[in-house]
């Protein structure tokens, strides 16, 4: 059920969109398909376009065409009259309902647009699947997460209870040869390079830790690794990792866009240590071959955590088990700083998942959350947030935000109908704000209505900003439908830097 979204256009995109799941794009690009998915359930997705132009979107100004596994277009979804997006608004197309004539099965997509336009995926299990429901998102790909070699840095075969798949989406204009070279975190040994299929042009190939093609990786507790995916022939591409739990108990699916290069820094804007009964785990990977990748994780909180990584592998840092980290619902909301140095060369995933009260072990029965996002070397003063769910559906959206810049900031969520969220009180260089989207919160613009909207995080003064967006479900919500216990509707995303 993954989805990417190039910038193929000047008011474009692409994205992969799967039959029964959402898919939300930007600006001109392209997007993933899967042949087959090998996550449990029956699958449905929402594309959520935001208009990030200066005019408004007319409705017959846009559309997403459905590419299928022999990237042959299947279809063109022209949206309704009455669907123009203003700017900085967005709209949401849930697939199955949109797009009723398109038959089930999974697609890559592009949406062509006369505005630039960011776009976002979701996707979810459906009433047709049997309990714990579960849900992932990520964005669509833009160029600068396109490229001929691509960096995950979490694949999973059964580590603790948990797999991984890769959906690898052909972004370019010929056909792509492509091979998978996979690093275990723990050894740094190599496996392969294995060959893939050729993918043609906007389709895109799906590939699990449980194929026969990975037979020789070890699993368990030392079936963590890192993949490289390479075009052979030059041609560009776009990637998502889906993260599934294999037990009932501790059910949820996770997502994460790959990287196409590393940095000597990064930053993870929503860490969480038994907040609300949410945990984070971070996992490092160092993409040198011959350099050990050493430095620091500098939490919000002040505690800092050194690391040293040898070429080729990854470490990984659960929260509850750094000792002094601040934790709790007072202290548990954290931002981290994950700096290797100057000659460093690293990327980061960030987990997320909802424990059971009082256990740092085992999931939540009712709400056991499950999401991913790497954490981001790209940042600014302004960033968009495509998608903002108040009371809409049972969802509702915490957008949490990291000042790394220098200096102090006031930081202001304005939405796509013009209202405004502020901080309080300046946020200090390093700290963490979350505009949590609840109708008890005092602070929400919206109180208890039902909104689906878009939005730009800003900063005054001008200070860079990170900005990770998570959608969750809870019984504080009217729209709460109980009917979906237990659940992990837990989507998790990063915000696009202007």
């Amino acid at each position: 059920m993954l989805r990417t979204v190039k910038r193929l256009l000047a008011g474009g995109v692409a994205l992969t969109v799967v039959a029964g799941a959402l898919a939300f794009p930007s600006a001109p690009a392209s997007a993933q398909q899967r042949s087959q998915t090998n996550v449990p359930g029956q699958w449905g997705s929402a594309v959520l376009i935001q208009n990030v132009g200066t005019a408004n979107l007319p409705a017959n100004e846009y559309s997403i065409e459905f590419v299928n596994a022999n990237g042959q277009t299947v279809q063109t979804f022209n949206p309704p009259s009455g669907t123009d997006i203003a700017p900085g608004a967005s709209r949401e197309f849930y697939i199955p309902r949109a797009v009723t004539s398109l038959a089930g099965g999974q697609y890559s997509a592009v949406v062509q647009s006369s505005q630039p336009v960011k776009v976002v995926v979701n996707s979810s299990t459906n009433e047709g699947t049997a309990p714990p429901w579960s849900a992932f998102a990520y964005e669509g790909l833009d160029t600068d997460v396109l490229g001929p070699r691509l960096f995950f840095p979490g694949f999973y075969k059964d580590y603790f209870g948990f797999r991984s798949e890769l959906v690898i989406q052909n972004a370019g204009g010929g056909p792509a040869n492509v091979r998978a070279t996979v690093f275990s975190s723990q050894t740094g040994q190599q496996f392969g390079p294995f060959d893939l299929p050729t993918i043609a042009p906007k389709a895109a190939l799906t590939i699990s830790a449980a194929d026969p093609l990975f037979a020789s990786l070890p699993s368990g507790n030392n079936g963590l690794f890192g993949v490289v995916i390479e075009s052979t022939n030059g041609v560009n591409l776009g990637g998502i990792s889906n993260i599934w739990t294999t037990s009932d108990a501790d059910a949820g699916v996770g997502s994460f866009t790959a990287l196409t290069s590393g940095q000597p820094r990064v930053f993870a804007a929503a860490l969480y240590n038994q907040y609300f009964g949410f945990v984070s785990s971070i996992t490092i990977q160092n993409l040198s071959g011959t350099t050990a990748a050493s430095g620091n994780i500098r939490f919000s909180s002040g505690t800092q955590v050194p690391f040293n990584v040898p070429p080729n592998q990854a470490r990984e840092f659960y929260l509850p088990n750094i000792q002094g980290l601040a934790s709790g619902n007072q202290n548990g909301l954290l931002s981290a700083t994950i700096d290797a140095g100057a000659s460093g060369n690293i990327v980061a995933l960030v987990n997320i998942q909802r424990k059971a009260r009082g256990s740092i072990n085992v999931a939540d029965p009712e709400n056991p959350a499950l999401g991913s996002y790497v954490a981001t070397s790209t940042t600014a003063p302004r960033v968009r947030v495509p998608a903002i769910f108040n009371n809409y559906f049972g969802f509702f959206t915490s957008v949490t935000v990291q000042n790394v810049g220098t200096a102090p900031a006031t930081l202001t969520l304005r939405y796509g109908d013009g209202r405004t969220w502020s901080t309080p009180s300046p946020i200090p260089a390093g700290g963490t704000f979350n505009f949590i989207h609840l109708p008890n919160n005092p602070a929400n613009p919206f109180g208890s209505n039902r909104v689906q909207t878009g939005g730009t995080v800003e900063s005054s003064p001008s200070q860079p900003l990170a900005v990770v967006v998570q959608h969750n479900t809870g019984r504080e919500l009217p729209s709460f439908n109980s009917r979906f216990i237990p659940n992990d509707f837990l989507f998790a995303l990063s915000g696009f830097p202007e």
